[in-house]
């Protein structure tokens, strides 16, 4: 995960199969289709693009971006996946700000992860392959969101402080949250309020 815009709002592994249940599952998180697809985001076009050529990756162009900033997955997936991302780097020797999306992406779409929800397609240590479409997941990614108040999208709770996926539950996590006006005001004076308790010794770990 990123962790400068990463807000937790629940434990996020009490929602996914923890290892002694399963090994090599691989979770991967979408941006939102409807707002953002790679061939309409300068950003995520460039940088497959600068990486790949347009000719490999323009039948990406369609397709919705899944975010390189939120990852999950057992250990030995998670290794697999690693392993993969720096060999892509070896590649194509890219080193503008971002590529590791243009990676994460071009590895998904061009099969290299496996095939969601095809065990029969495992790569390495990845035998399961799941992409969570945005808010609909334990990650929730909203920077495609920005155009308006997530508040007006439904996926901010102001009274109770909680950011939301679209079937009205809390969001796990909420990625990119600092986008928001009023989101990121309201987790910038609880991340103060942690502060001062944690120095006068009076949070409870175990909220």
């Amino acid at each position: 995960l990123d962790v400068r815009d990463v807000w937790f709002q629940l434990n996020p592994f009490e929602q996914v199969n923890t290892r002694d249940k399963v090994t090599g599952e691989l979770h991967l998180f979408g941006e939102n289709a409807d707002a953002v697809r790679i061939g309409t985001s300068a950003y995520n076009k460039g940088w497959l693009v600068t990486a790949y050529g347009r000719k490999t990756v323009s039948p990406y162009f369609n397709e919705p971006v899944i975010c390189s900033g939120s990852t999950m997955g057992n250990q030995d997936a998670i290794e697999t996946y690693l392993r993969a991302m720096v060999a892509q780097f070896d590649a194509t020797l890219c080193k503008s700000k971002g590529c590791d999306q243009g990676f994460h992406n071009y590895l998904y779409y061009s099969g290299q992860l496996g095939k969601v929800d095809d065990e029969t397609t495992s790569v390495g240590a990845i035998s399961k392959l799941l992409v969570h479409e945005q808010g609909k997941g334990v990650i929730n990614n909203l920077g495609a969101l920005r155009t308006k108040p997530l508040k007006e999208w439904g996926m901010y709770d102001a009274e109770k402080e909680l950011v939301l996926n679209w079937d009205g539950s809390t969001s796990p996590v909420a990625h990119q949250y600092d986008r928001d006006k009023e989101v990121n005001i309201m987790v910038r004076g609880k991340k103060k309020q942690f502060e001062q308790q944690w120095r006068l010794g009076k949070l409870n770990t175990a909220q």
